[in-house]
Formats: structure tokens, C-alpha cells, sequence
């Protein structure tokens, strides 16, 4: 290149007298040269000091030169940054990158220019500008923000849509939600229970495990308490619950390390039946409107969820349990009494199985009506369940029969003995809308495996039991009712 090619060298137009100075400095952008010589030692020798100052960077620190010149990229853009300038000098093509510049706690994104020339010592000269971004590069962040948004929505849908549903899609949504949340560090999602407590079913940057521990009264729920969204100050959050549900959140939920938590609702039927909680550990300031937007659509999800998993188990209790009773119906308790035995076959146990019949349960339908012979079945149903262990299984499987299935610690002694037990209960009168009315029972014993190896030779073997005490019973009615 000859000296007439050569650019206008910016030391002349940078000069205090130089007419071009003026008007350089009035370019929106900094203008600048930087030199890399041949030992790789980066140097800025010109730059538009005003227009530096403007985007604050450190003019002292790039007369300098070495390290201390790229004391205003952000740490994290300047390996790229680097990487950028020796690409350029291989290659001798214009250097164009996008990066970070830090200055007092505030971030601005900027685009460098620079075309790479050779020296005659050979190093490398760039001639460039940088020009602010920001506005630009924001946009651009909120748009990917928003691809991931639509993107992990359309995920959680999916999910939502899959035959195999279950509690895991609470810690989908969480660890969605603290990718997703500006300002999100943490967070977790409590549930209501049958019982009226909360208890969290999810939660990412803290201990779940020992978070299960605390079954938070709803009366107590006061960090969500309400309907509405609310951002809290966690200046009061030990206040939550009894003092060992505080103790636990204060051990496992890291309470004092959390500056502010945005509790949205999740409202089943016009009631807040789940709570999804995002946390702070920086800023008492760090949720705004889009954080409030993002955790809101996917509350909706979660909503969504648990509506169709409580479906899910309406429609599984309807296929396994009497309607009238709501004890286990047939199906449920041919599949327990599999599971019995298996488990019974593994650990040489005996499993014990009661037939119950009613006797003269008919006349009731036929004297009182149907509904009467209703509340009579439901009326047997809690008597049976009152006279068992919790572990221990009570069916009905016919329209006046029902099943006992009894598992270990049993023996035929106690298996007698609670058949015994329980006729003497069915035999209370029952309350009927016109009356009382009194019944008996015929209650056949079968253990497995000393009557049976097997669900239905076991169930046909609790049936003969029962038929030999209904048989009994008649011809001891007999012997009663014959002349002597």
C-alpha cells in the first residue's frame, strides 16, 4: 500500500489542532486504533476520549495496553472477544463482534467494526468503531426469551398430554420456572393435601427431602395466602406454620438467605389448591411484571395438571371401588389378593382370606324397600372396616358378599378370631328409615398356603368354608325345629 492509499492516520486527526478532531468526536461511536504486535500484547494508542467516556470505558486503561485493556469487557465476553481479534489477524478479514461492556454494576452491549492491517514490524493494526447495541441486543433477548417461553409451554403441554402423568411434572414445571423467571434463584411448589396442610411436592436449589417434613396448616399459608399473586418480603417468612414447621423451613429452605419470594396460586374451581414459589437470593427487587407474566402461564399449567391427575384418580376409584359402599369392589380386590400372596410365596407367610355373606338380607329389600337394604350394605361396610387393622382389606364383591384379606402377622387361630369378631358386630340391629332391622352372617376361613396355592382356589376355598357354616347353621336350626 502506497503512502497515498494509506488511511488518514488517526494520530493527525486526533491532534488538539487537527480540523478533523471536532467532528470525530461527534460520531456515534468510538472511534479507535488498536495494535497487536507481534508478541501479541494488545495497545490502544487512539481513541475519541470523549466518546469513551460516554460509554464508559476506562481511556487510562487502554493507554496502558496489556491486560488492563480489556478491563471494561465483561469477564465472560472476553475469551470470545480475544478469539475474535486473533481470527481477524490470521486472516486479515474485518474483525465484527458483539460484546459486553461493565461499568458501575451496569451492562451495555456494543458491536466492534475493525479492519486488520499488517506493520512493518509484523504486528497488526485495526482500524474501527464501536457503536452501542443495547436496545438492539435486548430485543433480541426478549425474543429468544419469549422462543423459550412459548418453547418450554409447549413442552409442559406435551406433557400434559402423555398417558403416563404423575406427581414428577411438579419438578418439570419448577426447574422450568427457575430457568424461565427473571430473577428466579430458586423455588419450589406446595400442594393441599386431603387433610388441609401444604406439603412441598417440588423444588429446585433446596433440600426436598427434608422440606417434606413440614405439612404447613392452610390457615397458616401465609406467605400465598389468597388468590392473587403476591411478591413478599421474607423478613417475616419464620412465621410460617408451628414452630417446628418453621425449624424445618428455616433448616431445609434456607430462609435466611432468601430476599424476597413471588408466590402465584394455583386455583382449581375459584381455590388456591397449590402454590408455585419463586425466590431471591440477591434483591428484595428482583421480580417484575415478566417474571409475574412467565410464573402466572405456568401456574395455569400446573392447574391444568392437577386437574387432570385428581380426574385420573376419580376415574380409577370409580373402576375399583362399589359405589354404594366405596369399599373396594371386585377387580381391586382380586389384584391386592395377588399381590398378598406373591408377597406371602417370597416371605413363606400366610395370607388369610374371609368370605362374608349376610343372612337374610333379602327380606330386608323385600319388607323395607331398596333403600333401606342400601343403608344397611354401608351400614355392614363401616362395621367391617371399624373391626379390621388399617394394613388389613375389606371388599364387597357381590350384592351381599364380602371379602376379608388379612395379611402377616396371621394365623388360623387369628384368622377365626376375627371372623368371629365380626359376626358378633353384624349382628347389631342396623338402622333402617322405617325401623331396625337384624341380621345374621355366614363368614367361611381360608389361609393360603395351607388351603390354597393360588387367588381363585383360595377365593373358591373361603366360599366352601362359608357354605359349610351357612349348612351348619341350618341343620342346627333343624335339630331345634324337629318333635321330641
Amino acid at each position: 500500500m502506497t503512502a497515498e492509499e494509506r488511511p488518514l492516520p488517526l494520530q493527525h486527526a486526533l491532534h488538539d489542532e487537527a480540523p478533523e478532531r471536532r467532528l470525530l468526536e461527534r460520531v456515534p461511536g468510538v472511534l479507535f486504533q488498536l495494535d497487536v504486535d507481534p508478541g501479541g500484547t494488545i495497545r490502544f494508542p487512539y481513541v475519541t476520549a470523549t466518546s469513551a467516556a460516554n460509554y464508559g470505558i476506562d481511556t487510562g486503561a487502554l493507554a496502558n495496553g496489556g491486560r488492563s485493556a480489556l478491563t471494561n469487557v465483561h469477564p465472560d465476553d472476553r475469551a470470545a472477544l480475544l478469539h475474535a481479534i486473533r481470527r481477524a489477524i490470521e486472516t486479515l478479514e474485518n474483525a465484527d463482534h458483539t460484546f459486553r461492556l461493565a461499568h458501575d454494576r451496569s451492562e451495555r452491549w456494543v458491536r466492534m467494526v475493525a479492519r486488520p492491517e499488517e506493520r512493518h514490524d509484523g504486528g497488526v493494526a485495526f482500524y474501527g468503531v464501536i457503536t452501542d447495541v443495547t436496545a438492539t441486543a435486548e430485543r433480541h433477548g426478549e425474543l429468544e426469551r419469549e422462543i423459550d417461553l412459548r418453547t418450554a409451554l409447549v413442552a409442559l403441554t406435551n406433557d400434559l398430554l402423555r398417558r403416563d402423568l404423575d406427581e414428577r411434572f411438579y419438578q418439570h414445571v419448577i426447574e422450568r420456572a427457575v430457568d424461565l423467571v427473571p430473577g428466579a434463584d430458586a423455588g419450589s411448589i406446595v400442594v393441599l393435601e386431603p387433610d388441609d396442610h401444604f406439603r412441598f411436592a417440588a423444588a429446585v436449589g433446596f433440600d426436598l427431602a427434608g422440606l417434606q417434613g413440614a405439612h404447613i396448616p392452610a390457615t397458616q399459608m401465609t406467605i400465598g395466602a389468597g388468590n392473587r399473586p403476591r411478591i413478599v418480603d421474607y423478613a417475616g417468612a419464620h412465621a410460617i406454620g408451628d414452630k417446628q414447621v418453621s425449624e424445618v423451613l428455616t433448616t431445609y429452605g434456607r430462609l435466611d438467605e432468601i430476599r424476597s419470594t413471588l408466590a402465584v396460586p394455583v386455583v382449581v374451581a375459584g381455590t388456591a389448591v397449590a402454590y408455585l414459589n419463586l425466590d431471591s437470593f440477591r434483591t428484595r427487587d428482583a421480580f417484575g411484571d415478566r417474571a409475574l407474566g412467565i410464573a402466572e402461564a405456568l401456574a395455569v399449567q400446573v392447574a391444568v395438571a392437577m386437574q387432570r391427575l385428581e380426574l385420573e384418580r376419580r376415574l380409577v376409584h370409580v373402576a375399583t371401588h362399589d359405589e354404594l359402599t366405596g369399599l373396594p369392589n371386585r377387580l381391586l380386590h382380586h389384584q391386592r389378593l395377588e399381590q398378598a400372596i406373591a408377597g406371602a410365596r417370597r416371605h413363606e407367610r400366610c395370607v388369610a382370606l374371609l368370605l362374608v355373606d349376610l343372612d337374610g338380607f333379602k327380606p330386608v329389600n323385600d319388607r323395607h324397600g331398596h333403600a333401606a337394604g342400601d343403608a344397611v350394605l354401608r351400614q355392614v361396610a363401616q362395621r367391617l372396616r371399624s373391626g379390621l387393622r388399617a394394613e388389613d382389606t375389606v371388599a364387597r364383591i357381590g350384592g351381599d358378599e364380602f371379602v376379608v384379606l388379612i395379611e402377616h402377622p396371621v394365623t388360623r387361630e387369628h384368622a377365626t378370631h376375627v371372623a368371629d369378631k365380626l359376626d358378633c358386630a353384624l349382628r347389631e340391629p342396623y338402622d333402617v328409615p322405617d325401623g331396625k332391622v337384624t341380621l345374621g352372617a355366614s363368614i367361611g376361613v381360608a389361609l393360603f398356603p395351607d388351603d390354597a396355592d393360588a387367588p381363585d382356589r383360595l377365593l373358591k376355598a373361603a366360599d366352601d368354608a362359608m357354605f359349610a357354616v351357612k349348612d351348619g347353621r341350618a341343620g342346627r336350626a333343624r335339630q331345634r325345629q324337629a318333635p321330641r
